[in-house]
């Protein structure tokens, strides 16, 4: 699953990499901090988003949410046993 958290997380920053709104670049490295925090320590194993987060995403995030769970729910059937 690293591989392909690794390969999201290249292509979020470079998305994200020409964004000007100062209340954007903050939101999106403040929710990356956190991320970074919770897998560090596996904490995230089992965690739902919160619903107010969810209400907050535009169209194109949540599109971009469902195909990282495709991706994932895809690694999970190749890779049963979660060995990279």
């Amino acid at each position: 699953m690293r591989v392909l958290g690794d390969e999201y997380v290249k292509s979020e920053f470079r998305a994200h990499k020409d964004v000007e709104n100062p209340l954007h670049i903050v939101g999106f490295l403040k929710e990356w901090q956190m991320y970074a925090q919770q897998v560090e320590g596996d904490s995230w194993s089992g965690d739902r988003l919160e619903k107010e987060k969810i209400d907050k995403m535009s169209d194109q995030q949540l599109g971009q949410l469902y195909e990282l769970m495709q991706a994932i729910q895809k690694k999970g059937r190749e890779d049963p046993d979660g060995e990279t």
